[in-house]
Formats: structure tokens, C-alpha cells, sequence
């Protein structure tokens, strides 16, 4: 055997043997995808203010959005909401004006959720993504659609060269958005708005 042909076996071993807990992602599928649109009966100006309040932190970590789960890692207790006035990680979204009413949550890159659809060999993955609520008037009402990106789940830890240096690192794997936490989080606004026709969730077979 080459001496390369060595090295290269060698970083092979070492990267196989420094990745845990990584298993096949089965993805189990919906019976049908869930609403992303909803229209509410009330102007947008009307619905943009209440949207903040009920996305704001504190008003999430006194009623989340998704229910607690046990996961080895840390879960994020609320997304972060952003709007037009302090745009960080969603500041493309509004650099349209038409976007002027709209809001980006997003969890810092930190999962969020264990999700339903995409799970591992001990149960469901730790789920990150990000969420684009658009607010358009239509006559007496508001139209809100739920965009979601950049999901992925956590499979494992795999050695890396991250910010601190070399160790585990999370092991991300892209994914594509199911609908379910979309649905969740305009069936939050719902609620909140005393809208009582949202039917539940929609979530995989058992």
C-alpha cells in the first residue's frame, strides 16, 4: 500500500471513529401536508401588532409554541422575532417594501423542536429552521403565509474545526421543511387571535 493510500485509510478511520451517535434518517411521511396559508378576519395593521406580541419571548416562554420534549441537547425555549426595525438575520426580507408588515423567526441555529417526521435510530431529530411570516391585506383581511428555510436536523456530533478549534461538533444534516411546524406556528397566531375553525395538526402515522 502507497504511503498516500495510507494517510488517506488513516483519515478515513479517524473520521468514521470520531463521529457519535450518527444513525439513518428515516423520514416518515404525512398523511397530508399541513395549511402554510390562513387568512384571519382582521386589517393587517391589526394582525402585525398582535403578531409581535404573541411572537415576543416572553409571551413564548409562558406559552411555547411547541411542546416540550426530552432531547439530549438543549432546545431553544422560543424563536427569535424579528420585524422591519431590527432586521438581523432576516434582513433580506426586508429590504422589499412589500414586506413592510411582515416577520422572520428564527432560533439562532439552535434547534427548536424534536421533530416528528425525520427520526434517528433512539426517536425524533432536533429540528432548526427558519420561518418567513408574510402579511398581506386582502379588503377587511389579513393573508399570512409561513415560509420555511435552511431546516435541517441534528444526527449525532462529528469531530470538527469550529470557532474554539478542533472537537464534536453538531453533525447538521439539510432537510426539506414538513408544513407541520409551519402550521404550528400560524395555529399559535390563531389562538391568540380567538380564531376557533384551525383544525389540529396534522402529524405522521404512529
Amino acid at each position: 500500500m502507497s504511503k498516500n493510500c495510507a494517510i488517506l485509510l488513516a483519515v478515513a478511520l479517524a473520521t468514521v471513529s470520531c463521529s457519535h451517535g450518527v444513525s439513518r434518517i428515516r423520514t416518515h411521511s404525512l398523511p397530508r401536508t399541513n395549511p402554510t396559508v390562513w387568512t384571519f378576519p382582521l386589517p393587517v395593521k391589526e394582525v402585525y401588532a398582535e403578531a409581535l406580541q404573541v411572537y415576543s419571548i416572553e409571551h413564548q416562554v409562558k406559552k411555547p409554541i411547541f411542546e416540550r420534549s426530552a432531547s439530549p441537547i438543549t432546545l431553544e425555549l422560543a424563536l427569535s422575532a424579528e420585524c422591519a426595525t431590527n432586521a438581523v438575520y432576516g434582513r433580506s426580507v426586508f429590504a422589499d417594501p412589500a414586506n413592510a408588515y411582515d416577520i422572520y423567526l428564527h432560533s439562532s441555529h439552535t434547534p427548536f423542536v424534536i421533530s416528528s417526521v425525520y427520526r434517528g435510530r433512539d426517536g425524533g431529530l432536533p429540528f432548526i429552521a427558519n420561518f418567513h411570516l408574510h402579511l398581506a391585506g386582502s379588503g377587511s383581511d389579513t393573508v399570512v403565509t409561513v415560509t420555511a428555510s435552511d431546516a435541517e436536523v441534528i444526527n449525532g456530533t462529528r469531530f470538527g474545526i469550529g470557532s474554539c478549534g478542533p472537537g464534536q461538533k453538531w453533525n447538521c444534516v439539510k432537510v426539506k421543511p414538513t408544513t407541520i411546524e409551519e402550521y404550528s406556528i400560524l395555529a399559535y397566531l390563531g389562538r391568540h387571535l380567538g380564531i376557533t375553525n384551525m383544525p389540529p395538526v396534522i402529524l405522521p402515522a404512529q
